[in-house]
């Protein structure tokens, strides 16, 4: 066996996957990557003491997370068709998430991290495919819980070093029936609009084209397992570069200090 995916709870993973990648073992690890920055550290200094150059591409042994968005059909041409910007982009990305009991284990700090943390890394991660830096700062408010909900009605606001600016609306009070996700880019006179992972909607001089999934819906699971079992079989380089792994599970963190704090957090 030279490969272990981890698939447990959230509190399990970042002790699973450092245990596996000790043992010299490749690790897929569905999100989050961890729940703590203690956790994430320990991560973090492993892999750079298995590299000579610090977060090299160079990968021994490999580490994947489940961030499937960024893989999706779609995905990928709504990043090709942002590929030529010469300014910084506005992105809006609203997650209807659904209403979870407070009680859930996902709710639970010790056991599942919170949605932010839990999932919301989704989508902090999607922001930094589009615009290939991690965020530099983060700012954040939300609804008040009333007893019913845990921190999931949030709106997250992330800058990043190209001046880029994207936010995330995570919503537990909506209808699970309508639609869970959104995404609105805006760049250099292009528009960019992907409507839950089922149809992508490119605007630009005048002129709009709509693509659909060739799936009735594809957020990218089967083509993230793709590219891992590539990269594992022929020694590629990371799908996710480590930086990205490592700034956007950090970045979770530091959104929810900031909706605690009611003040913007640095990430740099």
């Amino acid at each position: 066996v030279n490969t272990v995916a981890i698939l447990t709870r959230h509190n399990l993973h970042a002790q699973q996957v450092l245990k596996s990648l000790q043992a010299g073992k490749n690790v897929f690890c569905e999100k989050p990557l961890a729940i703590s920055e203690e956790e994430l550290k320990k991560i973090e200094q492993f892999i750079l003491e298995k590299n000579e150059e610090p977060l090299s591409h160079i990968p021994y042994p490999l580490l994947m997370v489940g961030f499937n968005r960024r893989f999706a059909p779609l995905a990928l041409k709504m990043k090709a068709f942002l590929a030529e910007r010469n300014e910084p982009l506005a992105a809006y990305y609203r997650v209807n998430a659904g209403y979870i009991p407070a009680d859930h284990w996902t709710q639970d700090p010790e056991q599942g991290g919170g949605r932010i943390i839990g999932e919301g890394c989704h989508f902090i991660d999607f922001l930094t495919f589009l615009t290939g830096r991690t965020p530099v700062s983060v700012t954040a408010s939300a609804l008040p819980d009333d007893g019913r909900y845990r921190e999931d009605n949030a709106v997250l606001n992330f800058k990043y070093p190209d001046g880029s600016i994207g936010t995330v609306a995570y919503l537990a009070n909506g209808d699970k029936t309508f639609p869970k996700e959104h995404v609105e880019v805006f760049c250099g006179g292009c528009i960019a609009v992907l409507d839950d992972f089922r149809s992508l909607e490119l605007v630009h001089a005048g002129k709009r084209t709509r693509q659909r999934s060739r799936l009735r819906q594809d957020k990218g699971h089967q083509a993230e397992w793709g590219v891992f079992s590539h990269a594992v079989t022929s020694g590629d380089s990371p799908p996710i570069p480590y930086q990205q792994i490592f700034g956007v599970t950090r970045a979770s963190f530091a959104a929810v200090q900031a909706l605690r704090s009611q003040e913007r957090i640095d990430l740099v």
